[in-house]
This record gives structure tokens, sequence and C-alpha cells, in this order.
């Protein structure tokens, strides 16, 4: 069992050295958020309002981008993998006595690791756009956070774990992000969509952690909670509660991780 964690652990340890020593990645990383919320959020707000009053777009926006940021973040973290693969890193720890689930948690945690303090410096921009936030939300926010944060990651595992060209994994991972990212309720609100269009933001699992977030993020306003209501998922006309949600992204999660794992040990 030792073994077996300090594998995971050197692998996780490495994709954070990776991830620090890339000083442009980390700085360049912070700016993308920033100006989507400050800019388009701003702009948006300007011309759209939303069917609750005191709330406006850039305010119901920010969870958005959390989640937004998670995904790619998220997701584009597992290309470590094909870069491992194109300079021989990965055949060589394949060979070696380390367990491929252990390479799998190892590259999983390590991906969720670096997106999730990738965008814990958007928290402090709630402010900015009208977000009042609290030592309570923060400590909220954080494993809500880390837990989407290792579904995303997964999915990127498993993708890549048995793929050999980058540039393919990079086309991939675009064309999965956009629609997760449009049908989860982070750029636009999720009522009176056409009902094929309703159907897909049900089936998507990360319309109820981008949910998760915004609830928390509202928790502390003074809206009333029917109002807070208006903007989350329902099934069967039924709003769906918040521990709810959490069940459903963990679940997800637990499938996520297991196909990752699975995808290492066919690599």
């Amino acid at each position: 069992m030792s073994h077996f964690i300090n594998s995971i652990y050197i692998i996780w340890y490495r994709e954070l050295l990776r991830f620090w020593r890339n000083k442009m990645r980390v700085l360049t990383g912070f700016s993308f958020p920033l100006l989507w919320l400050l800019i388009f959020g701003n702009g948006i707000s300007a011309s759209l309002s939303l069917p609750i009053p005191g709330v406006k777009f850039v305010q119901f926006l920010f969870p958005g981008i959390i989640a937004q940021y998670l995904i790619f973040t998220g997701m584009f973290s597992a290309i470590s993998i094909l870069q491992d693969r194109e300079f021989g890193f990965l055949k060589e720890i394949l060979v070696s006595p380390i367990s491929r689930t252990a390479i799998a948690l190892g590259k999983i945690l390590g991906g969720a690791t670096t997106s999730s303090l990738q965008v814990l410096p958007i928290l402090f921009l709630g402010p900015l756009v009208g977000v009042n936030l609290t030592v309570k939300m923060i400590l909220l926010l954080i494993p809500a956070i880390i837990l989407l944060a290792i579904a995303l990651s997964s999915i990127g595992v498993a993708i890549t774990a048995r793929m050999k060209s980058l540039d393919a994994g990079q086309y991939i991972f675009q064309f999965l992000a956009f629609p997760l990212v449009m049908l989860s309720g982070a750029v636009f609100p999720l009522h009176n969509l056409p009902v094929w269009l309703n159907l897909l933001t049900k089936i998507n699992p990360i319309s109820y952690a981008v949910d998760i977030l915004r609830k928390i993020v509202f928790e502390n306003s003074n809206l009333p909670p029917q109002a807070i209501e208006s903007l989350s998922p329902t099934i069967n006309g039924h709003v769906v509660a918040i521990h709810h949600e959490l069940l459903i992204v963990v679940l997800f999660s637990s499938v996520m991780i297991f196909f990752a794992s699975r995808a290492f040990h066919k690599a």
C-alpha cells in the first residue's frame, strides 16, 4: 500500500513541478477568466437582464467562469500524457513496477490540483463584480472546485491514455469542452430553453456542478430561495436539491476515475 501511495505522490508531484516551472502558463492562465468576466460579463450585463431582480448578468456569470475555466484547465492538463508519450517518459513508467492505476490516479490528482490552483485566484475577483466574499463561501467553494476538477481531469486522462497524437488530443478536447460549457448553465440561464436543448442540459453532469457553485455564491445574498432556485436545473418540474447535485457529481467523478484507470491498463 505504501508503494502504491508513493507512486501516486511521485506522479502528482511531477505534474505540480511541471506546472510551476512554466511561469508563462501560470501568469497567462489567470488573464483569460479576468478578461472574460470583466469585458464579456460587463458587456452582456449592459444589454441582458436576468429574471431575478437585483442580480446582474456578470454576477450570474461569476460561478460559471469558475466552472468554465475548470473545464478547460482540467481536461487540457491531460495533454501532459501525450507529451510524456512523445518524449518517451510514458513508456518508461509503463514498463516500471509502478501500478498503472497509480499512474492514472497521479495524473488525475496532478491535473486536478493544478487546475484548482489556477482557479482559486478567480474567487478574489468577486468583489469587482458585486459578489461579496465570505470565509464560509470560500471554504464551501474550495471542495466543490476540487471535486469538479477531479471529474474533468479524469475525463482528460481517460481520453489521452490510449491516444498517440498530441494534435488529435487538442482537437478532441476543444470539441468536448465547448458543449460541456454551453450546456451547463455556465454562460446562460437554463430556463425557457427549447425541449431538445433542455434535455441536453439535464444529462450534462457539469450542469449540476455549476449549480452547486452558483448556490454557494448566492447563499449569502439577500435573494429569496425561490429566486435562486429559478436558475437551477429541474427534473420532472422539481428543482434538484444541492445534496442530490453533489451525489451526481461524486458518482460522475467516480465513473470517470474508473474509466481513466481502465484506459491506462489498456495503454
